[in-house]
């Protein structure tokens, strides 16, 4: 992956993209939940992280790309938002436990990478990921 291509998934991932009629739209992280479908997908949560790990040099520097941030962040504030109990999602009721666990768990990791890579801390910043796939997050 490139760094024009990670920011157009991203881009996707969080609906600020305007091609709308991309299925990327539809289905990436934010788009698949709403209208909420009844499923979660996991790929689109590492897709993200592939994302940061191709931004890495990106979101190290001192002058950042906005539309990297606003993407990064919409991810993680709109997912939260949505699973809370006002939100769209926990209002209605329409997540099982399992899917508000791992939701909660996604953007949390997706945070904690996002924040570690800007601070300049590459080596601690996908920790949390790394556990997650060996099964030793929860």
């Amino acid at each position: 992956m490139n760094i024009e291509l990670a920011k157009e998934l991203l881009s996707f991932h969080s609906c600020r993209n305007d091609d709308i009629n991309n299925p990327k739209w539809e289905n990436g992280f934010l788009g698949s939940l709403r209208p909420f479908q009844g499923k979660i997908y996991e790929e689109n949560f590492k897709e993200i992280i592939e994302c940061l790990k191709t931004l890495e040099i990106e979101i190290k520097k001192e002058n950042i790309d906005k539309n990297i941030v606003s993407d990064i962040i919409s991810i993680i504030h709109l997912t939260r938002v949505w699973v809370s109990e006002k939100g769209i999602l926990g209002e209605n009721n329409l997540l099982t436990n399992e899917q508000t666990k791992y939701l909660l768990t996604w953007v949390d990791i997706i945070e904690s990478c996002f924040m570690s890579l800007l601070e300049g801390a590459s080596e601690e910043a996908f920790f949390d990921y790394d556990d997650y796939c060996d099964n030793k997050y929860f």
